[in-house]
């Protein structure tokens, strides 16, 4: 009776024991620290492992944005085996901390959903704020329109704006030959009248004396709608 008691209870735990069980190595979070412009896009190889006993099977990979992708180059692993996740991480505009996600989705009991964390500090000489694009909120045709944004100089050298750009109708309230000193940041106003309703885009290119920003281009967005139609007070 006891040993068919200790069949019983043993039959039991090894299904508990023989497991797949996903592991990251080298954790679940990759940080690859300052980073600048000229590190985008951000790439890293991440190895996952099967610390289990059985076949781990990873059913899908899902970033948690359309900046990063993260392909698999097998999603079946026997013990002990391993996989290597190509990751690559689009910066674009940001600037500062940047905190990303991948969900790992496979069999494991333990953790049927596991998270990568990306993670870098992304520093601009050139920082634009709050971002690298004026947008105009309120357009109508034949009444001017205004926008604004921010760029702050924040190397450690000084910075000439020169050759600016704008498309014809567009203006920009910098002058030529400007020079940004460290730290210095300086208020961008774009204006523009626009003749016809409909979408408006438009683009402001300039060149800087910095080596990483040889080049700026600040796109120009905005929608356009009927005039506004005149008030009559009566007398």
């Amino acid at each position: 009776m006891l040993g068919r008691l200790s069949f019983v209870a043993l039959f039991l735990i090894v299904p508990l024991w023989a497991q797949p069980k996903l592991e990251i190595v080298g954790g679940e979070t990759y940080d690859w620290g300052k980073v600048g412009p000229k590190d985008d896009p951000l790439k890293a190889k991440i190895t996952l492992r099967n610390a289990g006993t059985e076949v781990l099977k990873i059913e899908r990979v899902q970033p948690g944005c359309g900046c990063t992708t993260a392909p698999l180059d097998k999603n079946e692993l026997k013990p002990g085996e391993t996989a290597t996740m190509d990751v690559t991480l689009r910066i674009g505009g940001a600037t500062g901390p940047v905190t990303k996600s991948v969900a790992i989705y496979s069999n494991d009991p333990s953790a049927p959903t596991k998270m990568l964390w990306l993670k870098a500090e992304v520093v601009r000489p050139l920082a634009f704020i709050p971002a690298q694009y004026f947008v105009f909120t309120d357009m109508r045709v034949g009444q001017e329109a205004r926008a604004t944004l921010t760029l702050k100089n924040m190397s450690q050298q000084e910075v000439k704006l020169y050759d600016i750009e704008t498309t014809p109708g567009l203006t920009l309230n910098v002058k030529n030959n400007t020079v940004l000193k460290p730290g210095q940041q300086i208020e961008l106003v774009a204006r523009v009248t626009p003749q016809q309703k409909g979408y408006y885009s438009a683009m402001v290119r300039m060149k800087t004396s910095h080596p990483e920003y040889p080049t700026l281009e600040i796109p120009v967005y905005g929608n356009v709608l009927e005039a506004s139609s005149p008030v009559f007070v009566p007398r």
